[in-house]
């Protein structure tokens, strides 16, 4: 089985070297990396193509003359070059433990209804950000062990109403023809892994792996971070959110819409009973 992998790359000169290194560490050797370069005015597009010269498993396009046409473009030109039946997604600035692929097509192997499998992250760089974060996702995990205590396969479309518990694109395999199905046209571009799996929560399953298989980069110059801080980017893609979830069934948009608030305020309970006992685990005296 053949494993596709698409990275975006933008400006990422101090990063993509680690990212493609983790790519070529794998354990799991029949992969295609595909990055897309979205008129990088670094040297991000010169070292990848370095890259592709020594391997030809890594596969350098650019946007004609080279010029920037922002993520959605850019994911979805990437996506047109995939030729097989999952695709993985890596972050320029993130980094993949070496078996990452070896535990998603082991995987996928045992769980062929399998069409979308995220894993466990780990944090790293910025320290305030990376206890932020941790904490975050370590409630979210406890969160979706409550929703399905007896099972790794979780629906999320009633979390997803009002927030996003996959940490990172870095994190997430699917079959192939879900993300062409739906594109890459999100709102806010710079959540457009939220707006996906969206989507694809009305009719598809999340698998779960409790590995911490991605190495999840938090910078406050980071293209996502910085889109955290955007009130009015935040607010347009809540108010898509809202009307995605009425378009799709709005016979229960407002049962779903309560349900999902009491799911949220279960949430930010566990976080709020579990942060200590997370900071105590973490070695985090502040």
């Amino acid at each position: 089985m053949e494993i596709s992998i698409i990275t975006a790359s933008y400006n990422c000169q101090d990063t993509i070297e680690q990212t493609l290194d983790s790519v070529l560490a794998q354990t799991y050797k029949n992969w295609r990396l595909i990055v897309f370069d979205d008129g990088s005015k670094d040297s991000s597009a010169e070292i990848i193509r370095r890259y592709s010269e020594a391997d030809n498993r890594i596969k350098l396009f650019r946007h004609p003359g080279g010029i920037n046409k922002g993520l959605p473009q850019t994911l979805q030109k990437a996506l047109a070059c995939v030729k097989t039946e999952y695709v993985a997604f890596l972050e320029c600035d993130d980094i993949w433990d070496k078996d990452y692929l070896k535990e998603k097509v082991n995987y996928i192997r045992k769980n062929p209804e399998a069409e979308i499998i995220f894993n466990k992250v780990k944090c790293f760089d910025d320290k305030n950000r990376v206890k932020k974060l941790t904490l975050f996702n370590k409630a979210a995990e406890v969160y979706l062990k409550i929703l399905n205590p007896f099972s790794n396969k979780y629906n999320l479309n009633f979390p997803l109403f009002s927030f996003n518990p996959i940490p990172t694109f870095s994190c997430v395999t699917l079959k192939t023809d879900l993300a062409e199905e739906h594109g890459f046209d999100a709102p806010y571009p710079p959540q457009e892994d939220y707006w996906l799996w969206a989507r694809l929560s009305f009719k598809h399953k999340f698998h779960f792996i409790g590995k911490e298989l991605t190495l999840w980069r938090l910078t406050q110059s980071s293209y996502t971070m910085k889109s955290l801080g955007n009130d009015a980017g935040q607010k347009k893609l809540r108010r898509a959110i809202k009307d995605l979830y009425k378009k799709n069934n709005p016979a229960s948009y407002f049962f779903k819409a309560g349900l999902s608030n009491i799911l949220v305020f279960g949430f930010h309970l566990i976080s709020f009973i579990s942060k200590p006992v997370i900071k105590a685990f973490l070695g985090i005296k502040k």
